[in-house]
């Protein structure tokens, strides 16, 4: 695989830390910062001139900032984005009302996208409310795959299953595949795709699973969870949504920044550019030269750009940095 300069072809809005939700794997810092509906509009507007057409929005949980969700998504309408994905957990409201009406303010917006639910052993919400949620949403949008669902993996597999399963029996839909392999819940009117994602053993998580597995990690020059401005609650502005997000040192500006300014920033960041043109490996081999032994091997690149940026001493990872 050839690598590749960082080129953003998405914008990720995350306008609020706050969730209904305390799950034991998520590094979610909650607090009451939240999006400008004004800033995020013009952001989005300078974006769409830069060629940025399409958006997304994630949390916390995203549906406790609707109104930003809403006239985000006007505004998008308006200009000719596209949308990607809502990732939420479905069990927010209070009541069949609050949902309803949550959705069909969303469907009036004009929001076509799709909607991502995470249901797992970690988040442990109301299947109930996400078996209510899934139905109104698919018969709202008039669409049989618009709901797609989101599983960690990598520890607690068999009751993330089981919980799977039981969702499934409240869909009056039947389980089919294996996590490890693709899964689906279907019936005649749903087809609902089940994607595992690993669990990165950061923070609270950290004792869940030993994330030094014993081989590198596949080079991909950070295509997953890369090129995107991320925006998170607070208006700053990372080239990923990874775990690591929360490092400075992958801070490229905030929403007050037009693309161009955010492009150069990225540019003069030497580790950001040292990911997207050089990669982490690299980054791993040049530490190596320095003298520095890992604990281990692990294929979690998403972890392992995190323990950089929170384990490695600043001054030593800086030296890898400079340009030979």
């Amino acid at each position: 695989m050839k690598p590749e300069k960082f080129l953003p072809t998405e914008i990720i809005f995350s306008p609020t830390n706050q969730c209904n939700l305390k799950c034991a794997h998520c590094e979610t810092r909650q607090n009451k910062k939240k999006l400008s509906k004004k800033k995020a509009i013009r952001f989005l507007d300078a974006c769409h001139k830069a060629g940025i057409n399409k958006v997304g929005f994630t949390g916390g949980e995203p549906f406790y900032a609707l109104d930003f969700l809403c006239r985000i998504s006007e505004a998008a309408v308006q200009r000719g984005i596209f949308f990607d994905h809502i990732i939420t957990n479905a069990s927010w409201f209070k009541n069949d009302k609050e949902l309803r009406t949550a959705l069909k303010r969303l469907f009036l917006a004009g929001y076509d996208g799709r909607f991502f639910v995470s249901v797992d052993a970690f988040h442990r919400q109301s299947l109930k409310k996400v078996s209510s949620f899934i139905k109104m949403v698919t018969k709202l949008f008039n669409q049989p795959d618009i709901v797609s669902i989101a599983s960690v993996k990598g520890t607690k597999e068999p009751e993330t299953l089981k919980i799977l399963k039981k969702l499934a029996n409240l869909l009056n839909a039947v389980f089919k595949g294996s996590l490890s392999q693709g899964a689906s819940i279907k019936n005649k009117d749903l087809i609902i795709k089940i994607f595992s994602f690993g669990l990165s053993p950061i923070g609270r998580a950290a004792s869940l699973r030993n994330p030094w597995d014993g081989k590198w990690f596949k080079e991909d020059f950070c295509k997953g969870p890369g090129n995107v401005f991320f925006v998170l609650a607070d208006g700053t502005i990372k080239p990923c949504c990874g775990y690591a997000h929360y490092s400075d040192m992958l801070t490229i500006g905030s929403i007050e920044d037009n693309p161009r300014k955010l492009m150069a920033n990225a540019g003069k960041n030497r580790f950001v550019t040292k990911i997207f043109e050089s990669g982490l490996q690299e980054i791993r081999r040049q530490l190596e030269g320095l003298g520095l032994r890992f604990p281990g091997k692990t294929s979690d690149h998403c972890f392992f750009c995190h323990y950089l940026t929170s384990s490695i001493p600043r001054k030593l990872l800086n030296k890898c940095l400079i340009e030979k």
